[in-house]
This record gives structure tokens, sequence and C-alpha cells, in this order.
């Protein structure tokens, strides 16, 4: 397949110039590498395709390479392309259209049109590039497997599972001739091929799949390896979906198992197994063990994240949904009420950057308002503006209204509104747990007494 050069044909003459104001640019370019600025780099209008003349200079190629590598760096995608496509043109030139040593422009070629999310063209030099390598190396060689797979990846983007598949099928067949029916190598074939089965709904093929990774990983690596992991997660869900809930149960925990031993116990790995685990038991209506795997995956999370964390949020919906299910709602009812949305989280996390800032240039009265609307989306009963506020340990406000109280006291203080400062710095020391000054002070006086 002929690939059309990309721009348009330049004099001869110019071709004789332009590799040694490239050189000088790439140069330029490498001595500014931080902070570069537009004008380190060779300017594209100087590179267009051309017919090429004489032999191929390895010299002034290394060049145009690394001024591309360098604009790719800096994201500049669409100028490096330019320079990847005139080192096409001239290797063909020099070399022909079917020599091997045109694979890496093609793939740089790829990887370029990929990042400008052109996926048509960076499929057509990918396809081009295993056709060479099919040709040079033979369609069974091991060598194939590096375009495929990059065709796997732009397939995937684009979501033509279908395509992908054959793709996977082909790298799983080649990596089997080549090293065996047994061997570790094929794994990791199998289970890409696994998941591309079950993005299509084909669930029974997928099991079949991932089964044979376990089969081989067990047999070369040992029954508690990490690598046995990804094909078991697929297992399980496989299992799931073919509603086989003894067998989807046992890949779960072995895969808990597997993660506690290998990360530990209290590890963010281990939570979204945890997590998943918990939601089949809540789908089997096992809610006592669905409680212990919400639970644990909340603890987990929180001591990660934070409270305040969408995943933590999120794991406490799970959490107060299944005590709900339980029956349990006098220990629901306080999760329902303190709990905050991940969209509420992001509004008062932009609310207080923005009021700081407005703060920092003296517009105290739009950062106060800011700070006021905060308050109102955490305080959902009333505390900062109660006469006589109680903090309820079954029904805490979130700690992200004591950092916002913190802040909102700062700003009052600069603002010479004592009073209010006071009285907010006082609520804030509730939700802190610390004691209130005046009361420690108080203290010794009516011991005296």
């Amino acid at each position: 397949m002929k690939v059309r050069p990309i721009g348009r044909t330049v004099p001869k003459i110019a071709i004789l110039l332009i590799p040694g104001m490239m050189i000088a640019s790439a140069q330029r370019a490498r001595l500014s590498t931080d902070g570069a600025t537009p004008t380190a780099l060779p300017n594209m209008t100087d590179v267009s395709a051309s017919r090429g003349v004489g032999p191929f200079n390895t010299k002034q190629a290394q060049e145009w390479h690394d001024a591309a590598e360098l604009l790719c760096a800096q994201s500049r995608y669409g100028e490096a392309e330019k320079l990847y496509a005139k080192l096409l043109e001239e290797r063909e030139h020099a070399l022909g259209l079917n020599n091997p040593e045109l694979i890496g422009d093609l793939n740089d070629l790829g990887r370029v049109n990929f990042a400008q999310m052109k996926y048509q063209q960076a499929t057509t030099y990918y396809e081009r590039a295993l056709q060479i390598m099919e040709t040079s190396k033979g369609k069974q060689d091991m060598a194939v497997i590096a375009p495929l797979a990059k065709l796997i990846q732009v397939d995937l983007t684009l979501e033509k599972y279908s395509r992908a598949e054959q793709y996977a099928r082909r790298v799983a067949a080649v990596v089997e001739r080549a090293k065996g029916p047994d061997a570790v190598e094929l794994a990791a074939p199998l289970i890409s091929l696994g998941d591309l089965l079950a993005a299509q709904k084909d669930l029974a093929g997928a099991e079949r799949q991932y089964d044979r990774a376990v089969k081989i990983l067990e047999k070369s690596s040992g029954v508690a390896t990490p690598e046995l992991l990804p094909a078991l997660d697929g297992l399980a869900s496989a299992y799931v979906e073919l509603h086989l809930p003894s067998e989807a149960e046992a890949a779960w925990r072995r895969a808990l198992s597997i993660r506690e031993s290998a990360y530990g116990p209290s590890t963010l790995e281990v939570a979204g197994t945890l997590d998943r685990l918990g939601k089949f038991y809540f789908d089997q209506k096992k809610y006592p063990e669905a409680a212990y795997c919400y639970e644990r995956t909340l603890f987990i999370r929180s001591k990660a994240h934070g409270e305040m964390a969408p995943d933590t949020q999120a794991t406490l919906t799970e959490v107060a949904n299944v005590y709900g299910a339980q029956g349990r709602q006098a220990d629901a009812e306080p999760l329902y009420r303190s709990m905050l949305t991940a969209r509420e989280i992001e509004l008062v996390g932009s609310l207080n950057s923005l009021a700081a800032l407005l703060a920092a240039r003296e517009r105290n009265a739009e950062a106060e308002s800011m700070y006021k609307t905060a308050i109102g989306v955490l305080d959902k009963n009333g505390f900062v503006n109660s006469r006589r506020p109680v903090v309820n340990s079954a029904d805490p406000p979130p700690p992200l209204l004591a950092e916002t109280l913190d802040q909102y006291a700062a700003l009052l203080k600069k603002m010479r509104k004592k009073a209010d400062a006071a009285r907010i710095e006082a609520r804030a020391r509730m939700l802190h747990g610390i004691p209130d000054p005046a009361a420690r002070a108080a203290a010794p006086a009516k011991k005296n007494k």
C-alpha cells in the first residue's frame, strides 16, 4: 500500500539547504528544553515533502527525529508530524517503499496522528507497518505483535471491539505458535482477548479465555501470584453475568486474598475488590456480608483520601443503603443526612478557592458572600447559626465545614468584624473538638473560689 507524501514538492535546491538549517534549529531546541519558546524549534514552513536527492543522510535524519521528539514533548504534534512525514519520504526514496527500516517512521506517524485524534490516519500508518513486518519477517513471527498491539489500541479507542478482537486473536495465535500452549507469555494476550469478548457480551467466550489464562499462570507462577488478578477479576465479572454466583464469589474472594497478601489489608487495591464483592453480596441479598465489605472499604478510602473525597462519599452511600436493606434505620438515617454528593464537594472547593482569591485582592465583601454560600451547602442542620449549637455524635456536620469556618473566621478578622469572627471561631473549635479558651480560663477561677 503506497502512502501519498504529505505536503508540497519543493525545488531540489531547497533540499540542499534544509539539512544545515534543521541541524541548527534542533541544536537550539536542545539548548532550550526548559521553557522553550516557539522560535526554539524548526520552522515547519521550511520542511515540506520532496523527492529527495542522493543517498540517505543518517545524520540529517537523526537531527530531524530529535527535533520531532522535542516537539512531541511539548505536545506540538502537528509540527512533529511534518518532520516525521519528511523522514518517511526521504527514507522511502533511499530504501524503497517496503524496507523494514521504514517501520520506525510509520510508527512515529501513527503515534502523532493518534495523539491528534486522527485515528483513521493512525490506522493507515500502523497497517502499513504491519504489512512490511509481515513481508519481511512472516505473518507468524513474534515481531508482528508490536504493530498488532498498536492497531488494537486504536480500535479500543474507537470502540471497534470486533476488529480489535481479530487482531487480539492473531496475537494469541502467534504467541502460542512461537512459545507453546502453556507458555506464560500467552496469559496476557488471552486476558486481553477475554476483555474484548466481554465488551461484546460474549461472556461464555470471555470466561474460556480468562480460565485458560488462570490455569497457565497457576502452572508457571503459582496459585497466589498477583499476575492472576486481571484474569480472576475478569472471571468473576463473567460469572456474575452468566448467573453463576458460587463461581463468582469464589473468584472475588480469591482475588481479595491475593491482593491482601500482595499489597496489605488496608490498601486501595484491596478496597476496590471489597467494593466489587460488596456489590455482589448486596445483589445476592447477603446483607451482613455486604455490610462487612462496604465498612472495610469505607475505612480504607476515608483514611487514604479523606471523608469528603468522592469515592469515600460513594462508599458511605453504599453503607447506608445496606443498613437500610437490613432494617437498621437508626444506623442508616444519620449517614444519609451527613452525606455530601461529589457535586457538592466540588462546589464547596471551588467556592472556597474563589473566596481566598478574592480576599487576596481585597475584594472582601465578595469573598464573604462565597464563604456564606459554601457554609449554606455544608450546614444542612443549621449548626452555624444556632443559638446553642450542639455537635450530635450520631449526625455530625461534615469535616469540610470546619475547614470552611476557619477560612471564613480569618476573613472576618481581616474585615475587623471581631464579634462575627469570634462566633465563627467558636463554632469551628466545636467541630475540631477543641475546648473553648474562655471555659478553660473560667475553670481554675471557679476552683479557687
